[in-house]
């Protein structure tokens, strides 16, 4: 732990702070504020587990919203819990301003009971924190998100010198190991992102309005030999993408490590549904080549096949597409069909 005067340096750790901060929190320099809200609690584990170490007070409340009967006024309802009334205010939805939610933000424990009492009516609610996530039930749809707040100069001056704009890419990082990079690259997937995989469709992504920073990270990440794939989505929203196998082995190599459960879980299975290591579309020249180099530059597709645990047909597919670039050649002749490396190929 380090003493509240000494300034806070940038590691994996507090990267990993940094770019969680940017992206998730809330925080303004001039009211000195600062909270952090999420489901995910161990996700908020790790933040609070950081803050800790560098000798940082945390607070936490449970910030709490229950969905009303549509153009559900404040004053036709009131909120209790044991028996005490309890301060909400309404929010509208930005869709829909008929559809409302009461929102309150409560001291922190493990269980809470409340009704919503109407004029003749009266709904209950009840939310547990449990050791990993929050469970809702009762007559109204709810949900919670574990508040944490630690506001003070030291955790300001860090964000000052290494993110002075929040919306800006944290240039700090074009300076950094790829350890360090992978570390804030985390952050931000647990914060933001999002782990899909269908059928045969397996994609890392993260989708926001900040066309700058999402750009700044695509080209981060393909100098480190990660394909990442920048695009716009609509007017306003703008998305990062990673997909295939060999990006997903490269940054397991690199250090990427989820906190977030969900996106732990979902990066897992992922993972483990690969039937056979596949490659990027944009590097199977390199790939293929170096395979055959390390067999001596001459094989047959049925002998890549099985040293690769793939399909001869797939070989026969690229081993075509290789002929037709002129990097690789085959004899005529009988087959199976001996395959060499041409002058051409990379090298």
């Amino acid at each position: 732990m380090i003493s509240l005067d000494e300034e806070i340096k940038i590691n994996e750790k507090t990267a990993y702070l940094l770019e969680t901060l940017k992206v998730e929190a809330h925080y303004n320099f001039n009211n000195n504020a600062l909270s952090l809200q999420n489901k995910n609690l161990p996700f908020l584990q790790r933040i609070e587990n950081i803050v800790s170490e560098l000798g940082m007070n945390i607070s936490k409340r449970l910030l709490i919203k229950i969905r009303l009967p549509n153009k559900t006024k404040k004053e036709e309802i009131k909120i209790e819990e044991s028996d005490k009334e309890v301060n909400f205010h309404i929010e509208k939805s930005p869709f829909d301003e008929n559809k409302v939610k009461a929102v309150t933000s409560q001291p922190y424990k493990t269980k809470y009971e409340f009704k919503v009492i109407a004029k003749n009516n009266i709904d209950k609610v009840k939310i547990e924190i449990l050791s990993d996530n929050i469970i809702c039930k009762g007559d109204l749809e709810c949900w919670a998100y574990k508040d944490i707040r630690f506001p003070n100069k030291k955790i300001f001056r860090f964000i000052n010198k290494y993110s002075k704009d929040k919306n800006e890419f944290s240039e700090y990082l074009l300076r950094e190991n790829p350890k360090m990079i992978m570390s804030a690259f985390s952050a931000l997937i647990d914060a933001e992102g999002s782990i899909n995989w269908y059928g045969l469709k397996r994609v890392v992504r993260v989708r926001m309005r900040n066309k700058k920073y999402l750009k700044n990270w695509s080209i981060l990440l393909y100098n480190l030999g990660i394909n990442c794939k920048f695009r716009q989505n609509t007017d306003s929203e703008y998305e990062i993408n990673i997909s295939g196998w060999e990006d997903f082995n490269k940054l397991e190599k690199y250090g990427i490590v989820f906190y977030n459960s969900k996106k732990l879980r979902e990066w897992k299975d992922m993972m483990n549904g690969f039937k056979r290591k596949q490659i990027s579309r944009s590097s199977y020249k390199e790939f293929y080549i170096n395979k055959m180099k390390e067999c001596g530059g001459k094989i047959t597709a049925e002998e890549l096949a099985k040293q690769l645990n793939k399909s001869k047909r797939v070989i026969n597919h690229f081993f075509h597409k290789l002929e037709k670039d002129k990097l690789i050649s085959h004899k005529p002749g009988r087959k199976p069909y001996l395959y060499f490396i041409s002058n051409s190929s990379v090298r």
